[in-house]
């Protein structure tokens, strides 16, 4: 029996009413992604007719390294979070708190008014991208993978905060390391040292961006 058989496995399902199933799809990703030293290990979304994501994370529950995963299906508006660790009533403890999260988080978005719903939008866009960069990074991927994300993170920062006084800092270091970066080769790897700076950096960045989020959920 492998270490994965071993573990326990913990599941709720939330039914949505919201026909945003992208943006509920990344509130999820916070309600979980938010926390500290969690890491996104795996993703995907589907922009078909009907939104469907998934995202695993690795993190620890109750002080025991477990995984976390979301599946959303747009075509049945539902959200299902996964739980694998050592502790089931861990588990059950943990998934409950998020679920419970993510509802107050949907009412909240839904109240919203339409311009701060995009605001915030991007902003939750904004955070994948930072998980996502420290993802490629730990994977060693080329750089034009680690440099779409900084772009596009940035972007969406800016979006965010259209309209706003005075300039954020994120926007600011973003596009520095941009600057930095981008004379590299783009199908290479990172230097191992730029790549350990701009790791610890994605940690102000994440800070930084759910500040913004909390204006709104």
């Amino acid at each position: 029996m492998t270490a994965a058989d071993e573990q326990a496995k913990v599941s709720r399902t939330l039914k949505f009413s919201s026909d945003e199933a992208a943006a509920v799809f990344r509130i999820a990703w916070y309600a979980i992604a938010s926390k500290p030293n969690v890491l996104l290990e795996e993703y995907s979304e589907g922009e078909g007719k009907h939104f469907k994501g998934m995202a695993r994370f690795s993190l620890q529950i109750a002080g025991e390294n477990g995984q976390a995963i979301i599946r959303l299906d747009g075509s049945k508006s539902s959200v299902e979070i996964d739980t694998l660790g050592m502790d089931e009533i861990a588990l059950a403890g943990y998934v409950g708190g998020v679920i419970e999260s993510l509802k107050d988080a949907i009412d909240k978005y839904q109240s919203l008014p339409e311009e701060d719903r995009g605001r915030l939008r991007r902003a939750l866009t904004a955070k994948t991208c930072w998980d996502r960069m420290v993802r490629e990074i730990l994977n060693r991927s080329p750089l034009t993978n680690i440099y779409y994300q900084v772009a596009h993170g940035r972007e969406m920062i800016i979006k965010a905060l259209e309209g706003e006084n005075g300039v954020h800092p994120i926007t600011l270091t973003t596009s520095a390391w941009l600057s930095q970066i981008e004379s590299l080769p783009r199908d290479k790897t990172l230097p191992g040292s730029v790549a350990s700076e701009l790791a610890k950096k994605s940690v102000e960045w994440k800070r930084e961006t759910q500040e913004i989020i909390s204006r709104y959920l």
